[in-house]
């Protein structure tokens, strides 16, 4: 995705989280979010369940040296977002049954999910437990007064420019399906399993689907800004504001890259330098919801940026 980070690795998709796929190289950067948040790869037990953001937008290079981690403090001087070793994350290789089979739901996802879908697909092999894939596509925009006009979450900043040159190009919105908002209980949920197992069954298929809504809650959105060779990309995803759980990307401890915590008007920002090329900017907009927060990214794809630019780019969402 990142042509400047070829090392970048994705995750698993999750029922519990957006739309990512996970390959057997391991990925080298998780995002962690609040345990009830969607977003893709898997769960972790103590109230922290991860995602890689986006393919959701992340970026990574091989190094030698150790990362010094950091933490971003709101005004009360309580911890709202934090960086650590990957070691921290309880990550899991998922099992070879579970990589085939979620592999095989993710290529179906591509094949037979249009844009702005959701739906549960049942595969037939490597499934001994019965389990249910929950894939959904985002919703794509190329206009950003359509994607201002069609944004459900108005708390949610949509810039038209980045600066004078870098100008909105796409966009790409996830909306939580209903499923999540209102999960069915185990028994329905084994219930659904057997029907879409019978159905593959009856059609000589090694899968079968079913069909979900979505509900109106902003799960993440990514929007890239372009001229000529230079590309930023902007990700907003949205958490439940909790006392016990806090938003957390985790590293693998080979990368090596520097972080740095900036201060503008009061908000405390991360600046991340990659040895290999590029930067990116964290910080959390906790002031626009009283139930929850986002956490904003912005980060070069391709081209040069620096930490002024980054930091006068951040003041367009902080207004």
């Amino acid at each position: 995705m990142l042509n400047n980070h070829p090392d970048l690795k994705k995750l698993f998709h999750d029922p519990h989280i957006p739309d990512i796929d996970l390959t057997e190289k391991v990925m080298k950067r998780i995002y962690a979010e609040h345990e009830q948040q969607p977003k893709v790869g898997f769960m972790v037990r103590r109230k922290i369940s991860l995602l890689i953001a986006v393919g959701l937008l992340v970026t990574a290079s091989t190094a030698v040296a150790m990362v010094e981690y950091n933490s971003l403090k709101n005004k009360q001087g309580e911890v709202i977002y934090k960086t650590g070793p990957l070691k921290e994350s309880n990550f899991k290789v998922p099992s070879k049954e579970e990589s085939m089979r979620r592999g095989t739901s993710e290529r179906l996802k591509q094949e037979l999910l249009p844009k702005g879908s959701a739906a549960y697909f049942y595969i037939v092999p490597h499934n001994p437990n019965k389990e249910l894939d929950l894939k959904f596509t985002p919703f794509v925009f190329t206009d950003v007064a359509d994607l201002r006009a069609n944004m459900k979450d108005k708390s949610v900043q949509v810039v038209e420019s980045l600066n004078e040159k870098l100008n909105f190009r796409i966009a790409e919105v996830f909306y939580e399906p209903e499923v999540l908002s209102n999960p069915p209980t185990p028994k329905e949920k084994a219930a659904i399993a057997d029907k879409l197992l019978k159905q593959a069954k009856e059609a000589k298929k090694d899968y079968a689907m079913l069909p979900l809504k979505f509900s109106d809650r902003l799960i993440h959105m990514s929007a890239k800004y372009s001229h000529r060779d230079k590309v930023i990309e902007v990700s907003i995803r949205k958490d439940v504001k909790k006392d016990d759980s806090i938003p957390a990307t985790y590293w693998d401890e080979d990368i090596k890259v520097k972080q740095e915590v900036l201060t503008v008007d009061g908000v405390e920002l991360l600046y991340i330098k990659f040895e290999q090329g590029g930067s990116s900017l964290t910080w959390v907009d906790e002031t626009s919801d009283p139930v929850y927060q986002y956490v904003y990214e912005i980060h070069t794809t391709s081209g040069k940026t620096t930490k002024e630019e980054l930091v006068e780019m951040a003041k367009l969402y902080m207004k």
